[in-house]
């Protein structure tokens, strides 16, 4: 047996489970959050939200990491239809990019906040401005 194949694999497997439990006691946070009645920040203000700053970053990051493999497989296989591994995450990353740029300006307003209403609804910042 190849050690060096198992070494790869118990290290993949552990960066997988380390993921996984990161994960998971981030739920468990968020859910005792909840349960006290507050509202984390990453539910009231989501990264991917129109026109952000993370919507860009996403973007530039998958449109250069499609421009590199598509340059790799082109110098390396030549032509041919693998290259479709290369110009799909160029346009993703692009669409990604022109969705940034056509987004607009954000307006604010629909932030939760903590304060309920009578009927068990959450106001929102937007209700809470115009009382």
């Amino acid at each position: 047996m190849n050690w060096m194949l198992l070494l790869i694999v118990i290290m993949i497997l552990g960066m997988m489970l380390f993921a996984f439990l990161v994960r998971y006691f981030i739920h468990i946070e968020r859910m005792a959050l909840i349960k006290k009645g507050y509202i984390p920040p990453a539910l009231a203000s989501p990264i991917l939200k129109r026109g952000s700053f993370g919507l860009l970053l996403a973007g530039l990051i998958t449109a250069f990491s499609g421009l590199g493999l598509l340059a790799g497989l082109y110098y390396g296989l030549g032509k041919g239809y693998w290259l479709i591994g290369g110009f799909l995450p160029t346009g993703v990353g692009l669409a990604l990019v022109f969705a940034y740029m056509l987004g607009g300006v954000k307006t604010g307003g629909q932030a939760l906040t903590s304060a309920d209403r009578e009927d068990g609804t959450q106001e929102t910042t937007a209700d809470l401005n115009r009382e």
